[in-house]
């Protein structure tokens, strides 16, 4: 996923953010030890490559994170980082039969976790206060 730890500004860079709610838990993924921002949690994602789609790399980023097969449901929010990367926050659901499985080269581990338990976590990547802000806010809804 982008990240808004960086060495310099990250102007122009667009990414995808995977939002999977299920009985009013999200998949959040901890980033590995390979990855920027290592250790740190997020909803699922990453860069949208030249020439892809937000539904193209959203399908991408989960296969490779997760190797999850999702339907894309509704797109959700755009955000901002303080670093300049552009997000694309994407309402997703599970296929039938598609569980998550981490690829250890990019998630140590996933949790599925309520806006409670997620609200006063110190180990959140920046991006996700924002967006259990915006939710709470009710600037977008969930189905």
């Amino acid at each position: 996923m982008a990240s808004e730890f960086s060495t310099g500004p990250d102007h122009g860079r667009h990414a995808v953010v995977a939002v999977i709610r299920e009985e009013s838990r999200f998949l959040v993924i901890r980033r590995s030890e390979l990855v920027r921002a290592p250790g740190l949690l997020c909803f699922p994602g990453g860069g949208i490559e030249a020439g892809e789609s937000i539904e193209t790399a959203m399908h991408r980023e989960l296969m490779e994170e997760l190797s999850l097969n999702v339907e894309i449901e509704s797109h959700l929010w755009t955000s901002s980082t303080r670093w300049g990367t552009k997000l694309e926050w994407v309402a997703c659901k599970r296929c039938v039969g598609s569980e998550p499985v981490a690829s250890p080269m990019e998630v140590a581990e996933i949790l599925w976790l309520s806006p409670e338990e997620l609200q006063n976590r110190a180990d959140l990547l920046g991006s996700l206060p924002d967006f259990l802000t915006a939710l709470e806010q009710g600037v977008f809804r969930i189905a």
